[in-house]
């Protein structure tokens, strides 16, 4: 059965773009997609042979015999024919590396969809300075963790956001669910415990103060 985290990703895909789903693992991503009558061009990639064995055995136990699989390094090897790229379960350092080492392909790619597991913060300023917004995002809890979802959308207009929509999503503030207000007071209680260890002298205390007093406005 597919994770919570992976089955979120695919419902962000609503675009009937060919996708090329860089580091697939077992390929659950891209077997939902077929299941549920995703008819475009699909395409597995992994960098590494063990990962790509992965994702061939998955979809022939899944009976998956039109996804396109790829043994090679990111984008590199990514056709024009397709404009959705998801990039999930990685650090954002190594999303950036993808995207750096491949960046005149950008022309092509009208989505993104990421799930970066690090440098949350990091993840919308930079997509943003590459020609994108974001087009629809939401905050999954799974296994004790949060993880932020995001698509983005290739746009003329460079978007104008604060500070605080970048760090925690324009979408995700706006629509204040269940999941983003956990998270948010997670955070919150998080600082908190922090606070509790240290004495008023130390040059975090006021620094995370703040950051509590503006998480707390937030919610």
């Amino acid at each position: 059965m597919i994770s919570i985290r992976l089955q979120s990703i695919v419902d962000l895909i609503t675009e009937d773009n060919n996708i090329a789903d860089i580091g697939s693992d077992h390929g659950y991503v891209l077997i939902s997609l077929r299941n549920k009558g995703f008819k475009s061009k699909l395409l597995g990639v992994e960098n590494k042979l063990a990962p790509f064995k992965n994702l061939e055995s998955g979809l022939k136990e899944n009976n998956i015999n039109d996804v396109e699989i790829s043994l090679s390094d990111g984008l590199k090897e990514v056709g024009p024919e397709f404009k959705t790229i998801v990039i999930a379960g990685m650090g954002f350092d190594t999303i950036k590396k993808i995207i750096e080492e491949s960046k005149y392909k950008l022309e092509n790619v009208e989505y993104f969809v990421i799930d970066s597991h690090t440098s949350f913060q990091k993840v919308r300023p930079y997509f943003i300075s590459l020609g994108y917004d974001v087009d629809d995002e939401q905050i999954i809890y799974e296994d004790s963790i949060y993880y932020q979802l995001i698509r983005f959308k290739k746009t003329n207009i460079k978007p104008n956001y604060s500070e605080r929509e970048l760090t925690y999503g324009p979408i995700n503030i706006s629509k204040k669910g269940n999941n983003f207000i956990n998270y948010i007071n997670s955070e919150i209680d998080t600082r908190k415990e922090i606070l509790s260890k240290i004495p008023k002298s130390n040059k975090k205390f006021l620094k995370l103060l703040d950051e509590i007093s503006k998480m707390e406005e937030l919610l």
